[in-house]
């Protein structure tokens, strides 16, 4: 699977301490990008994004991967922020996947590209527990952790997570 993951997305999974052992998914064929706008958007995760790109488990996508159409079309579409806007713009024309846990960029990512292609970081946390790379008991912490730091995800079972 290949996956643009947005700033909201990076940010929860880093906040539940899940960043790298999601990005592990590379040896399970998953393919994660970020877009510039994304990971400038990402502030003090920046250095740790880097790091990531060096060691080949995220590919940041060049600033001339999309048309300046390409992108405002999108921001002209819907009432989202540059970021979200960039991801939903790459995934179309790359064909990738949006991974988001912003509820309007998740609507908006589904309207212009397909449900099928939309996915948020819990279902990432719930492909490492599958893999092996994270424990059920690990995941619903991380959960827990996430939604201490301050993420709007929705409330799940702790059944969610079971491989």
């Amino acid at each position: 699977m290949k996956v643009l993951l947005d700033a909201s997305s990076l940010i929860n999974l880093h906040r539940g301490r899940l960043l790298e052992i999601v990005l592990g998914l590379t040896s399970f064929g998953f393919v994660f990008y970020i877009g510039n706008i994304v990971r400038d958007e990402c502030g003090d995760l920046q250095e740790l994004l880097d790091l990531q790109s060096t060691n080949g488990t995220l590919i940041v996508l060049p600033a001339n991967t999309m048309t300046p159409e390409e992108f405002t079309g999108v921001l002209n579409l819907y009432d989202l922020g540059l970021g979200e806007t960039e991801c939903i713009a790459l995934a179309n024309r790359l064909g990738l996947c949006v991974c988001t846990d912003d509820k309007a960029a998740r609507r908006a990512a589904v309207k212009h590209i397909g449900d099928d292609r939309v996915l948020g970081s819990l279902r990432l946390v719930r492909e490492c527990v599958r893999q092996g790379l994270l424990d059920r008991e690990n995941a619903i912490l991380a959960y827990e952790a996430m939604k201490a730091g301050g993420a709007f995800l929705p409330t799940i079972a702790a059944s969610y997570f079971e491989s």
